[in-house]
């Protein structure tokens, strides 16, 4: 099991605090208030703003400091469309790893996303989200893909905390994750594929609307 550092803990600290709608973007992200907040040296908080800086979601500014990036429509669509890129095709070759008991829990989970999503418990539906789509993801074999896959999904989750009552209703979540669930029960890797990249697509672009008219 990977050990969880100090730098682990702040950058799931900030990651959460921008869920749940805390830091805003163009907000400047401070070592001395993490410093202070967490009671930790500054050592693993700037270790936490370099790998959040390298994933995109933060921005570090020369001379001046580490801001919270607002992402263009552009670079909203771009990466939900290589975020279905890469998660289509790591869970078009790794489905057949996938048990039956696999199948029943991801089904599960379907049915808890719409539950969380209609109490409104936005941070516990992205996680839940996160851990539905890393299962299909993350037994492909390729540590690479895994990587950049994670990476994009970081981005994709923080914009869809932000819009998502404009996006689906709860049902209509449940609904979409069990297309794709339904679509590994094909066994099928090229519907597999394409199911996970219209998945995203579809929310890229409807946020990128969203983005575009100032909501």
């Amino acid at each position: 099991m990977k050990k969880i550092t100090y730098k682990d803990r702040v950058a799931e600290f900030i990651y959460k605090e921008i869920i749940k709608g805390n830091i805003k973007p163009k907000e400047q992200i401070k070592e001395t208030h993490l410093s202070e907040t967490l009671n930790i040296s500054r050592a693993p908080i700037r270790e936490a703003l370099n790998e959040l800086t390298s994933v995109g979601i933060l921005e570090y500014r020369p001379h001046i400091g580490t801001f919270l990036t607002d992402l263009t429509a552009d670079d909203i669509l771009n990466a939900y469309i290589t975020r279905g890129v890469l998660e289509g095709f790591a869970a078009s070759i790794s489905f057949p790893k996938l048990t039956k008991g696999d199948i029943n829990r991801l089904y599960s989970m379907c049915d808890k996303m719409e539950m969380l999503a209609e109490k409104n418990e936005n941070v516990k539906l992205i996680y839940l989200g996160d851990k539905f789509h890393e299962k299909l993801f993350s037994i492909c074999g390729n540590k690479e893909l895994v990587k950049f896959t994670k990476m994009l999904s970081m981005k994709s989750h923080l914009m869809f905390s932000k819009y998502w009552p404009k996006l689906y209703l709860p049902k209509q979540i449940n609904e979409r994750h069990k297309k794709i669930v339904k679509a590994i029960e094909s066994g099928n890797p090229k519907t597999i594929e394409r199911e996970i990249r219209n998945h995203y697509t579809e929310t890229g672009k409807k946020i990128a609307k969203l983005k575009k008219e100032g909501v």
